[in-house]
């Protein structure tokens, strides 16, 4: 029989399945004579009966050897999932090794389960089957890991492909079969979905079970899991897949880091502003201490406290028209973020916008600068999609600045004497990676 990891993910689904996961033995097979024994087999003398012991022992160490087959025992698929466990906060706790049945209500529903592994680095294997009228229906859902803090950390179609990801012995004309291997029939699992992921950090996980789209509504699935241990040796850092912005980062003070490498996740906001028109748009010309509603303070000969500046020996004072102090103007001013990255000099930097996700608007203006302007690497507008590729020469902190764009340049509105820049709202990305290598190729 061929020798591949899906034969172990059969073994493995079969014990599982069977729950004889501590009974499992290494030793070379055995020569099974079951029911056994010497004698008349129609008398049970003492030898048959401990033949038949023997027999049964060694049915329990080699199940497949006895025809002892997955769907003798699949039918009965251990516990079901309770409702409501639609969120992970109401997970139901999987037992490992042994089968859940669940149900996708709607379109709507989320089954979620957790369990806990107790090393770093172990392998996690999902077997997936349909409803007890068609377990090899597999297609339907979508089976997500998460992290104790509910990161998507895996993400699986349920669909099984080809002929079934477990080969079994026969299963091709071409094999040679071994004679000491039983030909197996095609059972359930022969056609699930096995799914592997590989967990980096000891602790709690969760498995979640939804419809795609509307494919698993109202439909049975089965779902187990196991855990054993892999060859990945490395350490898992507790890191997330991006970073985001925090605002506020308006300014060189209060950059945000970045890592190289990392997408950096952000959002471009706008508030109203006003501001004041000084007075002189906007004035009278009256006599000093006149008031319109005292007909005392009014001067001789005139109906009113309106005063000609022009005229001789006038002494007149201005005030605000219709007794306002000027008028306000608004619009809308934009957000400026900064963040920084730290150096070790002679190196290659690339840049690239919205490499992760799309973003909305036309462009932004990009400025990326050396401590305390002293240096001005980029001072131009980028658009989505653009990647700017660039060399540092110092050692230090380098600054980057995203802002609007002025339109069509930096042109001033002549009324209120603010630069007019493109509609700069939304979600934006962006990753700058550390090449380490030096840009004049030394």
């Amino acid at each position: 029989m061929k020798n591949s990891l899906n034969k172990t993910a059969r073994w493995s689904a079969l014990v599982m399945a069977m729950g004889v996961m501590g009974l499992i033995s290494a030793q070379s097979q055995a020569a099974i004579n079951w029911p056994g024994g010497a004698g008349d087999p129609n008398k049970k003398s003492k030898t048959y009966k401990k033949g038949y012991k023997t027999g049964q022992k060694d049915c329990v160490n080699k199940p497949k050897d006895c025809g002892v087959l997955l769907e003798d025992v699949i039918p009965v698929p251990g516990w079901g999932e309770t409702e409501p466990n639609d969120h992970m906060g109401a997970a139901d706790r999987i037992f490992l090794n042994r089968f859940y049945k669940g149900n996708s209500l709607d379109k709507f529903d989320k089954d979620w389960y957790y369990f806990a592994t107790t090393k770093p680095n172990q392998n996690l294997l999902i077997s997936f089957l349909g409803d007890q009228a068609n377990y090899t229906a597999t297609e339907g859902w979508v089976v997500e890991v998460h992290d104790r803090n509910g990161n998507i950390i895996a993400a699986f179609d349920s669909t099984s492909t080809g002929p079934g990801n477990v080969y079994r012995n026969g299963d091709s004309e071409e094999d040679v079969v071994d004679p000491n291997e039983p030909i197996l029939a095609k059972t359930p699992l022969s056609n699930a979905k096995i799914m592997l992921a590989t967990l980096g950090n000891a602790g709690r996980y969760y498995i979640s079970v939804a419809s795609k789209e509307d494919t698993g509504e109202q439909k049975a699935y089965h779902i187990a899991a196991m855990v054993s241990e892999s060859d990945q040796i490395s350490p898992n850092p507790d890191t997330n897949f991006f970073d985001t912005e925090t605002e506020p980062n308006d300014d060189q003070l209060q950059a945000d880091p970045l890592r190289s490498n990392v997408h950096m996740f952000g959002a471009f906001g706008r508030k109203m502003v006003k501001w004041f028109v000084p007075p002189e748009d906007n004035v009278e010309w009256v006599w000093p201490g006149c008031n319109p509603a005292d007909i005392s303070t009014i001067p001789p000969g005139q109906t009113d406290c309106k005063c000609d500046p022009d005229a001789p020996g006038a002494v007149c004072v201005s005030r605000p028209k219709n007794g306002g102090g000027g008028s306000w103007q608004f619009a809308y001013d934009y957000d400026n973020d900064w963040f920084k990255y730290r150096s070790d000099g002679n190196e290659q930097l690339r840049f690239e916008l919205c490499a992760k996700g799309n973003c909305d608007f036309t462009r932004v203006h990009l400025r990326i600068i050396y401590i305390n302007d002293s240096e001005v690497l980029i001072n131009t507008p980028i658009q989505p999609g653009w990647t700017f590729d660039f060399g540092v020469t110092a050692p230090g902190t380098y600054f980057i600045e995203l802002s609007p764009e002025p339109v069509d340049g930096p042109q001033v509105d002549p009324e209120t004497g603010i630069h007019t820049v493109d509609d700069l709202t939304g979600p934006y990305n962006f990753v700058l990676r550390s090449t380490k290598l030096p840009p004049h190729g030394k």
